[in-house]
């Protein structure tokens, strides 16, 4: 495989991870949205909110530093 096979790979994997941590999120987000202003806090599953943002977060970072990578190596400077 070459180097542009190899990052191809790669950036598919890092989008599609982002894609999947993306839709874990939105998949909570009826059930938070459907929250009362009066549910105690202490009821909420703040640890499970706090994992797929976290996810979330990690996968688009991941995708973010990959971005950067892949631009410095294959996008050539610009002219002078």
């Amino acid at each position: 495989m070459s180097d542009e096979s190899n990052a191809l790979i790669a950036l598919k994997n890092a989008w599609n991870g982002a894609i999947a941590a993306s839709e874990e999120v939105a998949k909570a987000g009826p059930a938070v949205e459907a929250l009362q202003e009066t549910t105690p806090m202490a009821d909420l599953d703040l640890e499970r909110y706090h994992r797929l943002a976290l996810a979330q977060s990690n996968a688009v970072m991941a995708l973010r530093g990959l971005l950067e990578e892949l631009k410095r190596r294959f996008t050539a400077p610009p002219a002078a």
